[in-house]
């Protein structure tokens, strides 16, 4: 079935496509070749859009997906001589405007197709698991100390962020779950938390949030040449970024980046599986969480969230 050409991009505030293309016009009259835009991605951090010419805007939500977006500008331009792939290099910065109270960030579009799984056959695996092996042994190998420059959530923020998902989530899955998923779920978390071998890692300069969409190929799918929207990157552990492959590719391929990653000198500890697999069943609780805290139908629903949560590692054992 063909669905029918959307015309609003923000149900919630009625706010048309082409009122985006205004928007960058008004505030870069400089810019060439903007209208008409094309929509690339909405959800509940924000709408995102092209312009004919080729540049990338993204229009924030609400005030953390801002500060993403600023926090991007702050770190990208320094990092991007530090790793392979093309990252996005934030060149045009918009404030307030009547429709779009957060602003709004354009970049240079970063050429490539997402990495779907489905692309990844035998005769690309090795290639693609180095590329991107090499790539993470380069961004866990940036320097803490200059992210920390940058201001960049560290430590502190990193465990703060899991024990505020659990405050967030929990009370809203009174109506959802049976007092037996309840408890499972509050043992699950005070384990999680008070785990110390799970926290006992070395810090490392983490994008956080390596799902198919965020890592780009060229069409002969050979290699990594791009990774982009940033706006997770956290001083934390580098075991995150596994979880995501793991999440989205599997655990053979997940592996093979791996050892790659370890051949280019990456740091791979005897806790990283553990801690690869802890941080993995995490991620339906985000799901929930943007299902709670959204006010239109850009993301998943509640009842797609729990479902996914029940289908995930803490409820289906």
């Amino acid at each position: 079935m063909v669905s029918e050409p959307r015309t609003t991009v923000d149900p919630a505030r009625d706010v048309p496509v082409e009122a985006y293309g205004r928007a960058i016009q008004i505030a870069f009259p400089q810019l060439a070749e903007i209208a008409p835009v094309r929509l690339l991605d909405e959800g509940w951090d924000g709408v995102a859009v092209e312009t004919t010419g080729g540049l990338v805007f993204r229009f924030p939500r609400h005030e953390a997906s801002a500060e993403s977006q600023a926090k991007e500008g702050r770190l990208l331009p320094f990092l991007r001589a530090h790793v392979s792939p093309a990252i996005p290099i934030p060149e045009w910065q918009a404030g307030p405007q009547p429709d779009f109270p957060w602003g709004f960030g354009g970049y240079r579009k970063v050429p490539g197709i997402a990495l779907r799984p489905e692309a990844i056959v035998e005769e690309n695996a090795e290639p693609l698991a180095a590329s991107i092996g090499g790539f993470l042994s380069e961004l866990h190998g940036f320097s803490v100390e200059r992210a920390r420059a940058f201001d960049i959530p560290g430590l502190r923020e990193w465990r703060a962020g899991y024990e505020s998902l659990r405050d967030a989530v929990m009370p809203g899955l009174r109506g959802e779950l049976t007092i037996t998923e309840r408890g499972r779920l509050r043992r699950w978390w005070r384990d999680f938390l008070a785990h110390d071998r799970a926290w006992d890692f070395e810090p490392a300069l983490v994008h956080a949030d390596l799902e198919p969409a965020h890592l780009l190929v060229d069409d002969e799918v050979r290699g990594l040449d791009g990774v982009i929207d940033w706006g997770d990157a956290a001083i934390g552990d580098p075991a995150i970024d596994f979880a995501g492959l793991m999440r989205g590719y599997g655990a053979e391929f997940t592996w093979r980046v791996v050892e790659s990653y370890r051949s280019r000198g990456g740091a791979v500890d005897g806790d990283l599986f553990m801690r690869v697999r802890r941080l993995g069943a995490v991620a339906p609780f985000h799901a929930v969480r943007f299902a709670l805290a959204a006010e239109d139908a850009s993301g998943p629903s509640l009842a797609e969230a729990v479902a996914e949560l029940r289908a995930g590692p803490v409820l289906s054992r």
